[in-house]
Formats: structure tokens, sequence, C-alpha cells
């Protein structure tokens, strides 16, 4: 598991390969097979790996829709002319399982990506989503974390073009500090797990526009991924909770549940600090505003 879970912006460059190709990262061409084919191909490669959850690999789905007549093409559900052709993460590197050309060079194209990969999607403008009920293992967490991007009206090129992935959801934070009561060390992440109550966690998603559609239905107690240091982190859906068990706080057995509701938006982050205080009954909470981030997550990562 990395050190700290980096909430950044995932960048994906396309390349049209020409005869070199001295790009760091870069998928190396194969000069025969261009010349036999004739046309030019399009490959991939990243210039950071920041913002990704795990070392493990990571896949993505990428679909081209070339312009008809000079003008944008609408995504199909499904028969596109590059359709969820899987990226994977490795290496240093984002690899396809079969190589990707341009149709030819005067023709130009959209693009969209979206990451974790679905493996069998019927519709691309209705791909179903869920986020991990249990957040704690690094790999149900990374699968929560749906990325999106796009390039529009990119016209065949030898040079890199830039399809930058964002994050589609909402990021909650509970961070957990001992109060009064308590010896120092005495609270320690290991005895603490954290869940966060009344959410919805299924939806659909447009590949195209990116929209996320809520699945309607009973709600779900989702366990928090320990960031470390008694920080405790959920990606949820974007909704507006209703009022609910939003938290539950679990140390050495003792829990406490706060009540409350609150609205999650597309793309922000919330921050929430927990105060535990030791009582004669058990203990008790404090708990401190939201620190809410009003703007889309870091920027660009990497160099």
């Amino acid at each position: 598991m990395r050190n700290g879970y980096i909430w950044g912006i995932v960048g994906l460059l396309l390349v049209g390969c020409s005869g070199e190709n001295d790009t760091p990262g870069a998928v190396a061409p194969n000069p025969v097979e261009q010349q036999e084919t004739g046309r030019q191909r399009v490959d991939i490669r990243t210039r950071a790996e920041e913002g990704l959850v795990t070392d493990a690999p990571i896949k993505a789905g990428l679909y081209m829709v070339n312009y008809s007549g000079g003008k944008p093409d609408v995504l199909m559900p499904r028969d596109n002319y590059v359709n969820n052709q899987m990226l994977t993460w490795a290496d240093g590197t984002w690899q396809t399982a079969t190589p990707i050309y341009w149709n030819d060079m005067d023709t130009q194209a959209d693009f969209y990506a979206y990451a974790p990969f679905a493996d069998k999607v019927d519709n691309a403008r209705s791909i179903p989503f869920q986020v991990s009920q249990d957040q704690r293992p690094d790999e149900a967490f990374a699968k929560s974390d749906l990325l999106w991007g796009t390039v529009l009206g990119q016209s065949p090129t030898s040079s890199d073009f830039e399809l930058t992935l964002q994050h589609q959801l909402s990021r909650l934070t509970i961070v957990v500090t001992a109060d009064t009561g308590f010896d120092d060390g005495e609270l320690q992440a290991s005895d603490v797990s954290v869940t966060i109550g009344g959410t919805l966690r299924s939806a659909t998603f447009d590949v195209q526009t990116s929209a996320l559609t809520l699945t309607e239905g009973s709600t779900s107690d989702i366990i928090c991924h320990c960031d470390g240091n008694l920080s405790y982190t959920a990606i949820l859906l974007p909704q507006q909770v209703p009022f609910a068990n939003l938290i539950q706080v679990d140390w050495k057995g003792n829990k406490y549940t706060l009540q409350n509701s609150f609205t999650l938006e597309a793309k922000k982050q919330y921050t929430l600090t927990v105060k535990l205080k030791k009582s004669k009954s058990g203990f008790d909470i404090g708990i401190e505003g939201w620190d809410i981030i009003g703007e889309d997550f870091g920027g660009t990562v990497g160099g």
C-alpha cells in the first residue's frame, strides 16, 4: 500500500507513433506492423501514476468515435470504432491487448476513457457501477474510485495529446482524535473502525457525458478504508443522504452513532474530525464541522 492516499488526477497520453519514439513510458511502435497495415497506430502512455490507490495493475476502458462527414458522431451503446478497449497500467506504462489505429490521417476522433474497467458492457451509455461496501482492502477501495476523461475532435497526429482522467465521486474522510480520558498512545488505529451509514452505492454511468444515475433502493453501510494515523476514508456516490445513522465509530467494542443528514457533491472532498472522550458510561464523541474543498481535486499529477 502507498504511504498516504493521493486524491489526484491520472494523466493519459495518446500517442500517434512515427518511426522513432523516445518518449519515456511509451509503448514502442512496430514498424513492420505499421508498414503492413499502412495505417498510423495510436499508442498510449502515462506521465504519472500518482492518484492510484495501490501498486497493483489498474485497468481502464477506452472508446474512440470517428467523425462522419467532418462532423462529430455520437458514442453508440456498442459497436463503436474502438469499443471498450482495455488498458492496463503496469510497470510504468499503459498497455493495450491489441493495437489501436487511426481510421486514416484525415478523420478526427473523440476519445472517452474510464476506470475501473468493466469487463462486460452491453451499453456504453449506461454502465452499472457500484462502490465497495467494505473499503478496508486496498483493492476494494481502488475499485470504488470512478475515473473519467475525454478528448474531443482530436486530429490524427504523431505528437502526444493528453487525456486526463478525473475523479467522479465524493470522498469523505473521518479523522479520529483522542480527547479527555485517554492516555497518550492509548488510541490506536488498529483498535478503531469507522462506518458511514445510510448511503446508496449503486448507479449507472454514461461514458460519453460522465453522468451518473443513482439506482434507488435500500441503503448500505460503508466500512471506511484506514489511511493510517487514525484517518478513515470512504469513496461514495454523490447524493443527498437523508437524516439517518450517519457515522459509527467502533473503539474496542464501544460504539457511538452520530445521526445527521448531508449532501455529497461529485468531485468534492469532505473531512470530519471526531473527538473521542471517555465518560463514566463509556465514552462520548465530539463532532467538529466539515472541511469542504469546493473545487475539483488536485490538478494534474506529476510532470
